[in-house]
Parts: structure tokens; sequence; C-alpha cells
């Protein structure tokens, strides 16, 4: 499919909406992004754990259906379920773990949005700091975050500690970037600060499109039933409930 632009009535929109918030407040200045769905049309959190799967040999996968344990448990505990993705790599030098990932961005890709990629330059260019808070594994979309222009320190997303040898762990690092936790760890990262601008395209992302002090963008990408649309449709009767600009990359649905 092709991807829609912005038109120039929404980028007007948000332009205004931006700067007016940026005159408002004395800064630093914040913007911050959903990843999957918002940035590009990709899941790179399960395309990392595929590759992980067919390419890593990872010991935490072996003697089980890596797909149908992350599957169950998601079903059961979310929160489980996504910490587990980063758990799998307890034992393997960070280094390597981020190599992988940047070695399944450049063979699978990303399917980027070259409007959202235009946009970041644009916020970039007022002296905004962009951030993208994903549920994925961190080190997973790093590699697609400097595709669009973000830094991989200015990803935030579920990670574990490493060990004294570098080596990946099975403790939590910071916050569980789901759902609450993506705006909880947005601000803590800015100090409390709230952003200038935020942009989503799941129910999930609300808690994160709330923490904007100036313009939301809720972005959606399906076209036919599945359970994303569902998220994505939960999040388009809220964010015309609230006035939020939309944006449809697959389809004329933009108000």
């Amino acid at each position: 499919m092709e991807e829609i632009p912005f038109s120039n009535k929404l980028q007007e929109t948000l332009k205004e909406q931006v700067l007016a918030a940026k005159q408002a407040t004395p800064g630093p200045h914040y913007a911050a992004f959903d990843a999957d769905g918002t940035l590009w049309d990709s899941d790179l959190g399960e395309q990392f754990f595929q590759y992980q799967i067919d390419h890593c040999n990872l010991a935490k996968l072996q003697g089980i259906d890596p797909w149908d344990y992350y599957l169950t448990t998601k079903e059961v505990d979310p929160v489980k379920a996504y910490l587990w993705l980063a758990q799998i790599s307890e034992g393997v030098p960070l280094s390597q773990v981020r190599k992988w990932a940047k070695e399944c961005v450049e063979k699978r890709g990303a399917r980027i949005f070259n409007a959202q990629k235009q946009w970041i330059h644009w916020l970039q260019s007022q002296n905004i700091e962009v951030f993208i808070v994903t549920a994925s594994i961190q080190w997973a979309v790093e590699p697609a975050g400097e595709l669009v222009g973000i830094p991989f320190e200015n990803v935030i997303g579920i990670q574990t500690h490493s060990d004294a040898k570098g080596c990946v762990s099975s403790e939590l690092k910071g916050v569980l970037t789901w759902r609450e936790g993506k705006a909880k760890a947005i601000l803590e990262r800015t100090q409390g600060v709230r952003p200038l601008f935020c942009s989503g395209n799941t129910y999930g992302d609300i808690a994160l499109l709330e923490t904007s002090v100036g313009a939301r963008l809720c972005i959606q990408t399906q076209t036919e039933p599945n359970s994303l649309f569902e998220e994505e449709y939960k999040l388009l009767i809220h964010a015309q409930k609230m006035n939020w600009p939309i944006h449809h990359f697959f389809q004329d649905a933009e108000s």
C-alpha cells in the first residue's frame, strides 16, 4: 500500500500548536513518539524476536515453542510477556544483542513513514529534542530510530540491566514502557517537563499522548479488522472526542 502523506492543513495545524506551546513554556522542549505503527509499518519487537529465533541460538529458547510461549503468556500477563522478550538474551553481551538488532533492521527493514520522518526533522529544527517511547525491546528499536534521525540514546523501551561483564540480565531496568509506563518513562527522562508534541497509534498510547502540553497526532494504519485494528479504533474514538488530529497512512481518514 502507498503511504498517504500529511496534508498541508494537518502540517499547519500541528506547527501552530507546537509553536504556541513552545512560546508559552520556558524549555527545554521535547517531543515523544510511539514506535511500531506510529513511525513505521512494522512491529520491530516481534520482528527481532523472530530474528533471534532464526539466527541467535539463545539458550532460553531451547526446548520450547518460542512463539507459543510468548503469545500464551501475553494473553494472561502482557507485562510478563514483554519483559520476557528482553530476558531471553540473558547472559549475552549487550553489545552483541545490539549488533543482532542492527543486522535485523538492515536485513528485514522497518517500512518507515516518510511523513513522520520529515515531521521529526522539523521538530528538531525548532530545537525540540525528540524521543521514541516504545513497548518493544529498546535494543530492537534503536537501529530504526537512527533511520528517522533519532539517536539510540533517545530511544526508551523495555530493557534489563547488564551485569558486571556487560551481559544482559533478567532484571528489569527502569520503567516497563507499556501503556501508562510510556508516560512515566518520558517524564522521568525529561525530569518532569511535559513534551510539546506526542504521537501514537493505539489506545495503549493515550497516557503518552496526554502528557503533551501542545499538539498530539493519532496515527491509524489498519484497513481490515484484526487485534491492532481494534486498538487503533479505540484510540480513534477517543481522539475524535478530544478533537485530537488524526492521520491514516493508508486510507483517507484524516481529520
